[in-house]
């Protein structure tokens, strides 16, 4: 029989209304923001819910409305009375183009004044009901709410919001405005589209109750978040990334204060030891090799994901760059190196042993050209 999966919840004269027999519209949002292929994954979760449904003249009848700057109604209620030629309508919506802005209201409009009139495919006395998915905001908040108000108010349709994104969440007043109340049953969110799937379980059975589905065996899992804690996963995210710089740049500083450091030990200890300007020479060249080891982590950290090259070039461009780093850290060491050993040089002639004996022989009685001795 037609009716053997029909639990009846009322019956007034001799026209019985069942919890199937709806008349439910879906308004898909295909603006600018939407990628087709997200647009396509949207396509893919009503054709899901709606095999699940008893499609047919006395049972569920569906249209489909998309929308973004305008609006189309795609197919009208009883444009397909059977499930298959209603799935193949739905499956034929793939590819879509996606364009244009949010104009939610428009459509929530167009839905009142058109979608569920006797022109249309529109029945008496069938439960109405219209499921919104979008991934964003809309033009104008206030208007899309007092649509939706006239929508709930004036036709006695149900309505659930379903929001996909970061931009949208289930905590948004725009979401809980378009649905109807409570919110903790009409308003649905998932992250992104290729996880809308997960939703399929949770939305059948509020179309119709005596169905019991099951998740789909290729269906992804999305992450064990809520919106609340993915925001304030972004927020940790966030400080650790600022701890991060503050602890790069930190490091950064006190690597060139302990290089300056070096350097001033290695100056002040050449001058009386060679063989110390060996020992702090090879200081040097270690703070700076791990200068430049500390350039690299910089550069790599500071490049975001986008401007990564890859495979092989991101190998090159990573050697070259350690390459040119290493070569001018073996500069910086001969020119500090020379420095420090001009240093010493200079130094020795301010050595007290050596004055004493430049003294001792500039004061003695005899000596090879006396006059004109001078210690450079």
């Amino acid at each position: 029989m037609m009716f053997e999966r029909t639990v009846f919840v009322g019956c007034f004269v001799l026209v019985c209304v069942s919890a199937t027999y709806k008349d439910v519209v879906y308004v898909m949002d295909r603006s600018g923001s939407v990628k087709e292929a997200d647009f396509d994954e949207s396509v893919d979760f009503v054709y899901n819910v709606t095999d699940y449904l008893a499609i047919g003249t006395s049972e569920m009848q569906v249209s489909i409305v998309i929308f973004s700057s305008s609006h189309t109604e795609e197919f009208d209620l009883n444009d397909f009375t059977t499930k298959a030629d209603l799935l193949n309508a739905i499956k034929n919506l793939r590819g879509t183009r996606t364009t244009g802005k949010t104009y939610t209201y428009d459509a929530i409009d167009y839905v009142k004044d058109n979608s569920f009139t006797s022109a249309k495919g529109g029945r008496s006395g069938a439960n109405r009901t219209v499921v919104i998915l979008t991934d964003g905001l809309s033009n104008n908040f206030t208007l899309t709410v007092t649509a939706a108000d006239e929508l709930r108010a004036g036709l006695g349709a149900e309505v659930f919001a379903i929001g996909i994104g970061s931009t949208v969440s289930k905590s948004n007043d725009e979401l809980k405005g378009i649905a109807s109340d409570p919110d903790s049953y009409y308003v649905h969110y998932i992250d992104t589209f290729v996880y809308l799937c997960n939703l399929i379980p949770a939305l059948v059975p509020k179309l119709d109750s005596t169905v019991t589905p099951s998740l789909l065996a290729d269906c992804p899992t999305p992450p064990s978040t809520t919106q609340e804690s993915t925001t304030a996963a972004a927020t940790t995210t966030g400080s650790t990334s600022s701890n991060t710089d503050l602890a790069t740049a930190t490091t950064t500083v006190t690597t060139s204060e302990t290089t300056s450091k070096s350097t001033e030990t290695s100056t002040s200890s050449i001058t009386t030891d060679s063989a110390t300007t060996v020992i702090q020479t090879t200081s040097v060249d270690t703070t700076l090799a791990a200068i430049g080891t500390t350039q690299i982590i910089q550069k790599t950290g500071d490049q975001s994901p986008s401007s990564q090259p890859s495979g092989s070039s991101s190998n090159t461009a990573a050697i070259a760059a350690g390459a040119a780093l290493g070569a001018l850290a073996a500069a910086a060491t001969l020119i500090v190196s020379a420095s420090l050993l001009r240093r010493w040089h200079l130094s020795t002639k301010e050595d007290p042993m050596v004055l004493a004996a430049v003294s001792q022989y500039q004061q003695a009685p005899i000596g090879p050209s006396k006059a004109s001795f001078s210690f450079a």
